[in-house]
């Protein structure tokens, strides 16, 4: 794969990468450099994967499946990066918008953003992050308990949320 096609397969998944990265860090910068690392450490970890295929501009469903497969992995790197700064970042989130939502600790806001923004299965979830179903699930009902009082627009009314 060139680098322009490369390029061509990441740029619609940006924006949803930075959505999460700033779900992760609060802070935009840190939220930038995070997506920059993670799609630094996905193309290293994987390079024999994503550099040697081949790119078909015409054929749709092997574009999307291909964009569905890189999203995963970055979406794997980006929580894993993503966790690992914020446990080293000593400054507490200190809006007053969404302050449950940043109180809860890096992975369970990952598997509510997967879960109630992008609208994952719980099973896309569990492979994406490498983690257990009940893991998955009890990360869930805690963001929803932990929401009740001032949830972001996107997280569901608890008559909406249903598993």
């Amino acid at each position: 794969m060139r680098k322009k096609d490369l390029f061509t397969l990441i740029q619609p998944l940006l924006p949803r990468c930075h959505s999460l990265a700033y779900c992760l860090l609060p802070d935009d910068l840190q939220a930038q450099q995070l997506v920059i690392d993670a799609f630094t450490q996905c193309l290293l970890k994987e390079k024999h994967v994503w550099l040697t295929r081949e790119w078909d501009d015409k054929d749709k469903k092997s574009q999307v499946q291909q964009r569905k497969t890189f999203l995963k992995t970055m979406v794997r790197c980006l929580v894993d990066l993503g966790v690992r700064r914020a446990a080293q970042i000593s400054t507490p989130y200190e809006g007053q918008e969404f302050r449950q939502f940043y109180q809860m600790d890096p992975r369970t806001r990952a598997v509510a953003w997967l879960r109630f923004q992008q609208n994952w299965p719980l099973e896309e979830i569990e492979r994406a992050l490498v983690m257990k179903r009940h893991e998955v699930i009890e990360k869930v009902h805690n963001a929803r308990f932990l929401m009740m009082g001032q949830p972001p627009h996107w997280m569901p009314t608890s008559r909406e949320a249903q598993l």
